[in-house]
């Protein structure tokens, strides 16, 4: 009969051989995702994803190999093994574990074939317009992974933070894409702008313009839009790539009822909706003049009148709304050192997107069939001129949906193969 150290020792490497075989299945990244999947990524992103997953797997696999170890060399004494070192075992197990769900979930989404097209053009989206902001200041665009969920609004996992597991960190900039949008994907902008803005460090000196700017009105206020800057930031972004074109899809998302729209949660980085809508429509009010926005603003205001503003908050609205001028101004047009000593709107004009400049890229474009090298390069500003004339003439929206679906098809199908 063995001893009760020798049983507990057997009992122990038992106990870590059933995880050391959960971490060899993880370590079959093929088995993650369909082959579909993984090809539906550029090269350079699948490599940077196995490299990242493969590194996660081993650290675990290195630690279950330490404990075994361990428990060999204490044989005669179990006990100066602690319990607690399984408990490090398991939770190291769930972490990778966790890692990698996340990525087999994001690319099961990719494996049919016209979701992936449709996902290969939105990487090639935000990709490009975090490139054309970080390029001329001299920085690197992140690779991106764009991926499909439920709900209402898009969502990003940076690159460079770290994952489940403490040791990977994010090789991608992940993004997420709600159904509904998929063939308006503006918000994939609005994420894209979190990103740059984070590497450039723009989301604290923009909260110390707008805190300024607001200051002699009122202090609340001001401390407000100081803490929403990082969320108007984004929206700025998506403004200069896209123009009119954010705006509908960004009103359907935050839209509800009156107590949703006037509502202000304590921090939340996402101003009430009531004031992002205004904030959108006086963004192209003072880049562009008159417009279809305007018809927009009418139709929001008489939705949602800022008399049933929650009692009590009714001049902090009031306040903001006849700010939005001049924190408009803050955002596009002063002068910051993230942005070289320019502005935001002088590193990405907003008027490259106006719909002037879009009734000229729809001629260019002409018939149905877009050429590769203008799908290629004319992305951003085709994803505003289709988003454009759908908020512009209600009545041909199906038809500018189509158009930009056949679009994206043809701009996902050059990408899998450039």
């Amino acid at each position: 009969m063995p001893g009760a150290s020798e049983i507990l020792v057997s009992d122990r490497l038992q106990r870590l051989e059933h995880w050391r075989e959960a971490a060899e299945r993880l370590a079959d990244l093929d088995a993650l995702a369909s082959r579909a999947a993984w090809e539906s990524l550029e090269h350079y992103v699948g490599i940077a994803l196995r490299q990242t997953l493969a590194s996660s797997v081993q650290r675990l696999r290195t630690l279950i190999d330490a404990l075994g170890q361990r428990i060999r060399t204490f044989q005669a004494d179990p006990a100066a093994v602690p319990l607690e070192a399984f408990t490090e075992v398991r939770q190291a197990y769930l972490r990778t574990e966790a890692t990698l769900d996340f990525f087999s979930d994001a690319l099961a989404t990719r494996a049919h074939p016209r979701t992936a097209a449709l996902l290969r053009a939105c990487d090639h989206l935000a990709t490009r317009s975090m490139a054309e902001a970080l390029a001329p200041l001299g920085r690197e665009a992140p690779a991106t992974l764009t991926y499909l969920d439920k709900g209402l609004g898009a969502s990003i996992l940076k690159a460079g933070l770290r994952l489940y597991d403490p040791q990977s960190e994010n090789p991608v900039a992940a993004i997420k894409i709600v159904r509904h949008n998929l063939v308006r994907p503006t918000s994939l902008l609005h994420e894209a702008g979190h990103h740059v803005f984070h590497m450039l460090r723009w989301n604290e000196a923009l909260a110390r313009a707008l805190r300024a700017t607001l200051a002699p009105v009122s202090d609340d206020t001001a401390e407000l839009w100081a803490s929403w800057a990082s969320e108007v930031a984004a929206d700025a972004f998506a403004f200069v790539h896209s123009g009119f074109a954010q705006l509908a899809p960004m009103r359907d998302v935050v839209d509800g009822s009156d107590d949703d729209v006037f509502r202000i949660f304590p921090g939340d980085p996402h101003p009430p909706p009531w004031l992002r809508v205004l904030l959108g429509v006086e963004m192209c009010r003072r880049a562009y003049g008159r417009g279809p926005w305007d018809a927009l603003e009418v139709a929001w205001l008489a939705e949602h009148p800022l008399e049933r503003a929650p009692e009590g908050a009714h001049d902090l609205f009031e306040r903001s709304r006849c700010a939005l001028p001049d924190l408009v101004e803050v955002m596009l047009y002063r002068d910051y050192p993230a942005f070289g000593g320019g502005s935001l709107a002088r590193l990405l004009d907003p008027q490259r997107v106006s719909p002037r400049a879009l009734a000229q890229l729809e001629s260019l474009l002409g018939g149905r069939t877009f050429k590769p090298y203008v799908a290629w390069n004319e992305a951003i500003r085709i994803l505003a001129l289709t988003g454009y004339r759908a908020a512009a003439d209600p009545p041909r929206a199906r038809e500018a949906a189509a158009r930009q679906e056949q679009f994206m098809f043809a701009l996902g199908g050059l990408q899998r193969a450039a």
